[in-house]
């Protein structure tokens, strides 16, 4: 009874089975016969015969083979089977049968041939869906990864293979708007904040493979429109905290073409995992990071304009909840120097938005370190012609009196007789140095030491400065040809240990005397003023003549003086340890009276920095010197909150040259690490 049972059981789940089988082969049968989509499109192409021309209905049926096409393109790891669809792609005769029929637009096939491309390479969509729905994957119920480009957004393809970041692209065919949005992603300083392919900052995601993000890996709660990777991007550019809540992006105020073509532009940042014949060189040495070096206008451009603006001009600390500082005003290019510059795109400034830029950390190459602190340092100032004589000659020294009185005597004292910086009028000074000396000095000025570039000047005005100066005493040097050649710098850094640090420093950076292992010093102080400043001393001072006012072994020959010159000027060529901070004679006591009564205001009582830089930073203590500072405090910030105290305005009384070096001195006293250059 039990096995008949068994056998009735049996032959019902074989019937059943059966019948499922039948039903599932009649189904694909369905599927892939008359009621499949591609089959209609099929037949809707063999009515092109009906059409008035008779030409393009004998294209149309020649050579047709009925059923599903595809391209089978392993080196991109796809297949295509759009041609099923798209029948008349490769036909140029039918460029006027429109889609889904007509020919492929342009001459991009002669370049891109579609067995070895195929179509969702540019096009994006599912290559082996055979209905519209699947195959362009526009649907937000549908579960595909990359839908269907739209145009513009088509051309971002093109960046997969053929994007260069950081070197000029090939102008191709129908890709302006792509190439509009790279140099819109270059130009708004995108690079500042994302990194991409090893390049750029810290502060953003990173930007390399963008392009290939699906729309699932985005949140469209705040988008109001269709909700496509294009429509986030776009809108994110436009408003990033209202799409993405707490971003600390800033909003791009571009017009709606330019929203485009940047959209279109990161959309093609993507490394597709294809072979490497497709890539265009530059692409290839890029994702090999081996990219092409930029200048220094570029690298400002693509990773410094973002912050600072694309003119310098910073951000206004009362608009933004942490301004920017401007670096393109004069003021602030006259008193600062290259290591200056230099240490900060290296080491950063902690708390705030400005991370290192190392090359470690950036991937920027230290030559573009290097030449972007130059560009920012010197790129805005006037070229100087070199001194001309006949050009003194002509010169007011009255009018050079009015000028002195009003930017020098602020730190060299009322009739150049000396304060906080060194006597200008005293006869062996004046007698030492050249006119080519002074001038070069007023115009560069003394870099990580007090005396600012006064190249903000015109030129004539340099020049009635110099021929005041020069009413005290003429130009007459001791010595002449000086040449040491054969110097020797490690007997020179001997007796410069012994015999100089005391004053200067040992590094050079000034203590009781001035700072003379300077770039600014030892770019206009000729062998001549040197040897004879050695040699011969400055009346009125501690600096006495080894040539002549001392005795037994430490007086100086010529070869000795020679040899520490040679040392002063190879250790000057010498990347340093520490940017020291050189000599201040303040009291930090009194200062931290004068800052809270002058400074707090804008930079914090604890230098934390509210409506401007904050100056209790490690990093900026270690980047700036005293000389930084005191001339800061002096010349003041054209075009900001930050007054001049060097002079009596309207506004405030001038600070003495001692109150300002004791608010330096407070400054100083929040330094507690030192930080390697």
């Amino acid at each position: 009874m039990n096995e008949e049972r068994y056998i009735r059981t049996f032959q019902i789940a074989v019937i059943v089975a059966s019948s499922l089988l039948i039903v599932s082969l009649f189904s694909a049968w369905i599927i892939s016969g008359p009621g499949r989509e591609w089959k209609k499109m099929q037949n809707e192409f063999l009515s092109l015969t009906g059409m008035e021309h008779d030409s393009l209905a004998e294209v149309a049926i020649a050579g047709f083979r009925e059923g599903i096409h595809e391209y089978n393109i392993q080196d991109l790891n796809r297949v295509d089977r759009c041609i099923t669809c798209h029948l008349g792609m490769e036909n140029p005769y039918l460029k006027d049968a429109g889609q889904p029929f007509g020919a492929h637009p342009g001459d991009v096939f002669a370049h891109h041939p579609p067995d070895r491309y195929g179509c969702t390479i540019c096009h994006g969509g599912q290559g082996r869906a055979l209905n519209q729905k699947a195959a362009h994957a526009l649907d937000t119920d549908t579960h595909w990864d990359h839908p269907l480009l739209s145009y513009p957004y088509s051309q971002s393809t093109c960046g997969q293979c053929h994007l260069s970041v950081f070197s000029e692209n090939e102008m191709l065919a129908g890709t302006g708007i792509f190439q509009e949005g790279h140099a819109i992603f270059s130009r708004e300083g995108c690079l500042g904040c994302h990194k991409a392919r090893g390049v750029g900052g810290i502060v953003g995601p990173d930007l390399t493979e963008q392009g290939e993000k699906t729309r699932h890996e985005y949140s469209f709660q705040n988008i109001q429109v269709e909700q496509t990777v294009s429509n986030w991007m776009k809108e994110h550019f436009r408003d990033p905290e209202m799409v993405s809540p707490g971003s600390q992006m800033l909003k791009i105020d571009l017009p709606e073409a330019d929203l485009d073509a940047l959209t279109t532009f990161v959309l093609g940042l993507a490394k597709p995992d294809i072979a490497f014949e497709y890539f265009s060189l530059e692409a290839l040495n890029e994702f090999k990071g081996n990219r092409v070096s930029m200048d220094a206008e570029q690298v400002y451009s693509m990773a410094c304009s973002g912050c600072h603006g694309k003119d310098g001009s910073g951000k206004d600390y009362d608009e933004y909840k942490t301004g920017i500082p401007a670096i393109a005003g004069e003021d602030f290019r006259r008193v600062v120097s290259g290591e200056y510059i230099e240490f900060t795109l290296n080491r950063g400034r902690s708390r705030r938005q400005m991370a290192s830029w190392s090359t470690d950390i950036s991937g920027l190459k230290e030559k573009e370190i290097k030449g972007t602190g130059s560009f920012v340092r010197g790129s805005f100032r006037e070229d100087y012609p070199s001194h001309d004589h006949l050009k003194l000659i002509k010169a007011d020294p009255e009018t050079g009196r009015s000028l002195y009185d009003s930017y020098c005597s602020t730190c060299h004292g009322i009739d150049g007789a000396g304060s906080v910086a060194v006597s200008l009028i005293r006869e062996d000074f004046l007698r030492n140095a050249d006119n080519e000396f002074i001038y070069k000095s007023l115009v560069f000025g003394r870099p990580n030491a007090t005396m600012p570039s006064w190249s903000n000047l015109k030129n004539e005005d340099i020049y009635a400065v110099l021929k005041y100066l020069r009413s005290f005493q003429d130009y007459r040097p001791h010595e002449q040809d000086i040449d040491f050649v054969n110097a020797d710098t490690v007997e020179g850094g001997l007796r410069y240990h012994f015999l100089c640090s005391r004053c200067h420093g040992e590094a050079g950076q000034g203590q009781t005397g001035p700072s003379i292992i300077n770039k600014g010093f030892l770019r206009v102080a000729s062998d001549g003023y040197l040897y004879n400043t050695i040699a011969y001393g400055r009346g009125h001072t501690a600096m006495f003549g080894w040539s002549v006012d001392v005795y037994n072994q430490e007086r100086l020959s010529r070869g000795d003086i020679g040899n520490i010159i040679a040392f002063l000027r190879m250790r000057a060529s010498e990347r340093p340890d520490y940017i020291y901070a050189g000599a201040n004679p303040g009291d930090k006591y009194t200062g931290e009276q004068l800052y809270r009564e002058n400074c707090a205001t804008c930079h914090g009582n604890n230098g934390e920095g509210i409506k401007a830089p904050a100056l209790n930073n490690q990093e900026l203590l270690n980047a700036g010197s005293n000389g930084y500072f005191m001339a800061t405090i002096t010349l003041g910030r054209e075009g900001t909150d930050m007054p001049e105290w060097g002079r009596t305005t309207e506004e405030h009384e001038a600070l003495t040259g001692r109150e300002r070096q004791d608010i330096v001195a407070h400054i100083r006293n929040w330094e507690r690490i030192r930080i390697g250059y």
